[in-house]
């Protein structure tokens, strides 16, 4: 872009950009301070965010801001432009080049003050948007524990009766001297693992524990008190501490009503609202709870920490459930918290069962 001096020499060549493009930029304009006034023929400078009008004897006569430029119209003197509200004060250019250079550049920072009003009417919006999330956010938790809660337990035994019977539907699955889907409503539990679970001492409120034999974990806890011991762990045991060891877990995880926030979690808010209005698990939804709970049977260490203490005031050992557990594939972090925590170690214990009652556990599912 060409660069014209009030006298009209070519004085340099700029690059083309934004503001560079017209810096150094002269021209003679005509100025009023007010419209009673005689016009006076003033030398404009065009800077990097104003006007400098100047005499003729180059004496600077004030500045205006280029984003405050409003163009009044033409007279006869070329385009009117005024820095004022009142239009008290005006400036006429006929100049092309400067003209140009003023409406470029009063466009852009005109537009960037638009922007930034923007910005600013938007930030509280947006602040309270965030404000907003972060407290559904934390709120969600609270809100999710206070619908698990208003689910009864005869609610929450009906979901785990419905998740255990479509369980063992599949193809791989079948009950072990359970009568069927009936036995899961009525069974207290298998006689022989009542009998390793009593040694827990669980207090009032015990687990169901059914034994079935399903592809799957070890033992896979429900939201009820009933609870599916799988025969296949009880072959791959060595010693029915390790059972016990299985049944501390169920039990603390019952306590702690862990398998409920489970399938909170995964029906989410609207879910456990619709379970807590209908008392009902809707049956295409039964997957993702499974899911989620054969999950949290081998992942989720919530647990174990109770279990121990159960295992401890029980005297017995939590190191062959470890191995076990080991053998499904548990997290390694979950197997060394519970063999750290075994407090019985070498010293002698009293079995969780006897000989011949362990092997009869054994071929009970034969």
């Amino acid at each position: 872009y060409e660069i014209r001096s009030v006298t009209g020499v070519q004085t340099c060549a700029l690059p083309i950009s934004a503001l560079d493009q017209y810096q150094r930029l002269e021209a003679v304009g005509l100025w009023r301070s007010s419209p009673d006034e005689d016009p006076r023929e003033v030398v404009v400078s065009f800077g990097n965010a104003t006007l400098t009008l100047m005499s003729m004897e180059e004496e600077p006569w004030g500045h205006w801001s280029l984003a405050a430029l409003e163009e009044l119209g033409s007279d006869e003197h070329g385009l009117v432009l005024t820095p004022d509200p009142d239009c008290q004060e005006t400036l006429s250019l006929d100049d092309r080049d400067m003209i140009s250079a003023i409406r470029a550049v009063r466009g852009d920072a005109q537009r960037e003050i638009v922007e930034r009003r923007r910005i600013k009417l938007l930030a509280p919006t947006l602040l309270f948007l965030v404000v907003l999330i972060g407290a559904v956010l934390l709120a969600r938790q609270p809100i999710a524990t206070f619908l698990m809660q208003r689910v009864d337990d005869v609610t929450w035994e009906r979901v785990a009766i419905a998740l255990a019977t479509d369980r063992m539907q599949a193809d791989d699955a079948r009950f072990c001297r359970v009568n069927g889907s009936a036995g899961l409503r009525t069974s207290r539990g298998h006689p022989l693992l009542l009998r390793i679970h009593g040694r827990l001492d669980p207090g009032a409120t015990a687990i169901r524990p059914v034994l079935v034999r399903f592809d799957g974990p070890p033992v896979l806890s429900l939201p009820g008190a009933l609870v599916l011991l799988n025969a296949n762990a009880v072959d791959l045991s060595d010693q029915p501490e390790q059972i016990a060891g299985l049944l501390a877990l169920a039990q603390a995880r019952y306590d702690l009503k862990l398998d409920r926030q489970v399938v909170t979690q995964t029906l989410g808010l609207i879910g456990t609202v619709r379970l807590a209005a209908s008392e009902v698990l809707p049956r295409a939804r039964h997957d993702d709870v499974l899911e989620a709970l054969i999950s949290a049977s081998l992942r989720d260490p919530q647990a174990d920490s109770a279990a121990l203490r159960l295992l401890t005031a029980a005297q017995l050992p939590s190191l062959p459930v470890s191995l076990l557990l080991n053998e499904y594939g548990a997290p390694r972090a979950r197997i060394e918290t519970l063999q750290a925590g075994d407090s019985i170690g070498p010293a002698v214990y009293t079995p969780a069962l006897d000989d011949a009652d362990w092997l009869r556990l054994k071929a009970a599912c034969d």
